[in-house]
């Protein structure tokens, strides 16, 4: 189990000191319109589009529903907006699995903070813990956009997931793109979807 903990490690390490550079790079590049077939998803309080992986399924309206009674559960109200949740399949633990989910929270939640931290905090939340966070978060530009990027690495049971949390502030949102997958492979094909997002 060493072995196979160090090695995703490894890639995760090499995905965000390696890959993620890149993403300084995108707002320069030009962005093509996508086609009428994708399934793009589209924010217009927040103003971004965004390209999904193909082959997976939506699971937000189930997924909000399941915040919700929590919240309720808690006595609290909850702030947080799922605007998507996707996964390739019920069961988390097959090799293959992977998932991605967009949700909002306000900036002024974390009021008390500096907007580097707030966003730290909101990847914190949705990755995970600060424990299983692989390496520092660093910023990244993205559509000329801001965002701190943070990885993890849990283990749960014998399977270990790693996660890359994107999060910017939008229109007095902390904004999370969140990424897991059962195999540094499927993580990097996820995050590389991040290419797609464009504000406006």
């Amino acid at each position: 189990m060493k072995t196979k903990l160090s090695r995703f490690h490894k890639v995760l390490i090499q995905l965000l000191l390696c890959s993620l550079p890149l993403s300084s790079l995108w707002s320069q590049i030009r962005k093509d319109e996508p086609s009428s077939s994708d399934p793009v998803y589209e924010s217009e309080k927040l103003d971004f589009r965004y390209l999904p992986p193909y082959n997976m399924r939506d699971k937000t309206g189930r997924s909000a529903a399941n915040l919700e009674d929590q919240a309720k559960a808690l006595h609290i109200k909850s702030r947080a907006e799922l605007l998507l949740s996707m996964s390739s399949g019920p069961d988390d633990k097959a090799a293959g699995w992977h998932s991605l989910t967009i949700v909002a929270y306000p900036r002024d939640a974390y009021g008390d903070l500096d907007d580097v931290r707030a966003e730290a905090k909101m990847n914190d939340w949705v990755g995970g813990s600060p424990a299983s966070a692989s390496v520092p978060a660093r910023q990244v530009l993205i559509s000329d956009q801001p965002f701190l990027v943070s990885v993890f690495a849990v283990q749960q049971g014998s399977v270990m997931k790693g996660a890359v949390v994107f999060t910017t502030i939008r229109k007095g949102k902390l904004l999370s793109f969140a990424f897991a997958a059962n195999s540094p492979e499927r993580l990097k094909e996820l995050t590389d979807t991040m290419k797609s997002v464009q504000f406006f």
